[in-house]
C-alpha cells in the first residue's frame, strides 16, 4: 500500500472546556446535560445534525429499561432520574407511546423528531456548547491522560482542549485512540444489526396484537414462497403517532453468518445497502401476509443503520452475566435495570427476563483501566456479551450518562481521577436516578 506523508502544521485551538463529550446519542446528551448542571463548562460535538444516536439516526425508536419485569402483574416504572426526566418531556409533548408489552417487561416507542427537540433543549437549557457535524479524528495526549482532541469539519482542522472526556461515541473511538484495551464481542460475534423502518396507514387494532409464534410462522411460509426474510422474531411497535408503526424486523449479516464491523467502513456502507433492500422486501411481507397492513406504506427509513454492539471497553470492574442472570446489586451502582438480555445472534434472539428484581450497574464498569481523565458510559462500558445486551438499552444509556457527567464534575472539583471519586458523594447527588 501506497503511503502518502501528510504536513505537518499547526492547528488553531478552537475552544478550551472543563469537560468534553464526543457523541450525542443518550448517554452523551445526559453527560454534557449533568455536567453543565455541576456548574462545569461543558461541550459536546457530534457528527450528525442533530442529537440522539441510535435513538434517532438508528430509529431504535423506543424507551426501553424503564420499567420492571415479570411474569405476573403489570410492569411498573423502575427507573427515574434523567431517563424519567426525558420520558416525562416525551409525554408532555404527546410524543411517546403508551407503555407496550415486551415479553415480561415493557417499552415505549418515541416520536424521533421529537427526541432530537428535546435533547436541543435541554442542552441548551444547562448551558453546553454543542457543535454538530464534527469529526474527531485525533487525540492529544499529555502524561498518559487525554489533553484534547483533533476535529475536522467544515470550517477545517481544529483542537479542542479539556481536563476531563466522556467517550459516548457508542463504539469506544476516543477510549481506542487513547489506548484503551478493549473487546468486540464474543471472539468478535457480535449482536447483529437492524435497519428500522415506519409504516404508516396500518390498521394498529388488527396489525400488531399477533402472538410472536404467529408471526414468526407468517414468516415461515413466506420464506417458502421465495421471500428472503433472515429474521424470524420480529418486533411491531405502535408509534406515538396516528396509524403508524415501527418495524424493528430485520437482521443484518453476511451470506455466511457473520456480523459486520460496526467500526469499518466498507461493512458499513454494505449493510446500509443490504439493509434497504431488506427493509422493502419486510415491508412486502407485512402487506401481504399480516392483517392490518394491507394498505399500509413505507414512510419512514432510518438515517443509518442500527447498531447494537461493537466495541467493549476493558475496565477496572466488568459486569457479568451471572450478574445479570441473578439480579446482583452493589454499592457502588450508579444505575439498575429490569431489561431482558436480548442477544441478536446467528442463531435468532436469545432472550433471558428477570423475574420481579433488577440488577445493577457498578460505576467502576465506566471506568478504562488506564487513563485517568477519561469515562465511558452507555453502550462501551465493561460488560460480558450477554449482559451487555441488556444494559446497552436507552434508559440506561441515559442513567450511566448522567453518572458520567456528574463524575466529571466532581472528579474535577476534588482534583482526583475519576476512579478517585466518591461514589457515596455520586450517588447522593444521582440519586433519583437510581
Amino acid at each position: 500500500m501506497t503511503v502518502f506523508h501528510e504536513n505537518a502544521r499547526d492547528l488553531p485551538i478552537a475552544c478550551q472546556v472543563d469537560v468534553l463529550v464526543v457523541g450525542a446519542g443518550p448517554s452523551g446528551v445526559a453527560a454534557a446535560t449533568a455536567a453543565a448542571r455541576a456548574g462545569r463548562d461543558t461541550m459536546i460535538i457530534e457528527h450528525y445534525g442533530f442529537c440522539g444516536g441510535m435513538a434517532t439516526a438508528g430509529m431504535s425508536g423506543a424507551i426501553c429499561g424503564l420499567f420492571s419485569s415479570g411474569k405476573t402483574g403489570k410492569p411498573q416504572q423502575l427507573v427515574d432520574g434523567f431517563a424519567g426526566e426525558f420520558y416525562h418531556l416525551l409525554k408532555q409533548r404527546r410524543a411517546v407511546s403508551a407503555p407496550f408489552p415486551f415479553g415480561d417487561t415493557a417499552l415505549v416507542v418515541h416520536d424521533p423528531h421529537v427526541w432530537k427537540e428535546i435533547a436541543d433543549d435541554l442542552l441548551a437549557e444547562s448551558g453546553v456548547k454543542v457543535l454538530f457535524h464534527t469529526q474527531m479524528t485525533e487525540i492529544i495526549m499529555e502524561d498518559g491522560a487525554v489533553a484534547g482532541v483533533i476535529i475536522e469539519n467544515k470550517s477545517g482542522r481544529q483542537v479542542i482542549l479539556a481536563k476531563r472526556f466522556i467517550d459516548a461515541t457508542g463504539d469506544g473511538d476516543l477510549c481506542v485512540k487513547a489506548g484503551v484495551p478493549h473487546t468486540v464481542g464474543r471472539n468478535g460475534m457480535v449482536q447483529y444489526p437492524t435497519m428500522v423502518f415506519r409504516m404508516s396507514n396500518v390498521d394498529i387494532p388488527h396489525g400488531i396484537g399477533h402472538p410472536v409464534p404467529q408471526l414468526e410462522a407468517w414468516v415461515d411460509e413466506a420464506r417458502r414462497q421465495g421471500y428472503h426474510l433472515p429474521r424470524r422474531h420480529i418486533y411491531l411497535l405502535p408509534s406515538p403517532r396516528p396509524d403508524e408503526v415501527m418495524c424493528n424486523v430485520t437482521s443484518i449479516l453476511r451470506d455466511d453468518g457473520r456480523p459486520i464491523d460496526a467500526t469499518n467502513a466498507g461493512d458499513l456502507t454494505w449493510a446500509e445497502q443490504r439493509g434497504r433492500k431488506q427493509v422493502r422486501e419486510y415491508e412486502r411481507f407485512l402487506q401481504n401476509f399480516v392483517p392490518g397492513f394491507e394498505h399500509a406504506r413505507l414512510n419512514d427509513v432510518a438515517t443509518q443503520i442500527g447498531i447494537r454492539q461493537s466495541r467493549t471497553i476493558v475496565g477496572q470492574v466488568t459486569l457479568t452475566n451471572d450478574d445479570v442472570f441473578h439480579a446482583r446489586k452493589s454499592q457502588r451502582s450508579v444505575a439498575k435495570s429490569a431489561w431482558c438480555i436480548e442477544a441478536h445472534n446467528k442463531d435468532g434472539i436469545f432472550m433471558f427476563y428477570l423475574d420481579n428484581d433488577y440488577y445493577d450497574i457498578p460505576y467502576d464498569t465506566l471506568l478504562p483501566e488506564s487513563v485517568p481523565n477519561l469515562i465511558a458510559p452507555g453502550r462501551i462500558l465493561c460488560a460480558e456479551h450477554e449482559a451487555l445486551a441488556s444494559a446497552r438499552v436507552t434508559a440506561q444509556c441515559f442513567l450511566t450518562g448522567y453518572a458520567a457527567g456528574t463524575a466529571a464534575s466532581l472528579s474535577l472539583k476534588t482534583s482526583v481521577p475519576f476512579d478517585g471519586v466518591n461514589v457515596n458523594e455520586l450517588r447522593s447527588i444521582i440519586e433519583y436516578s437510581m
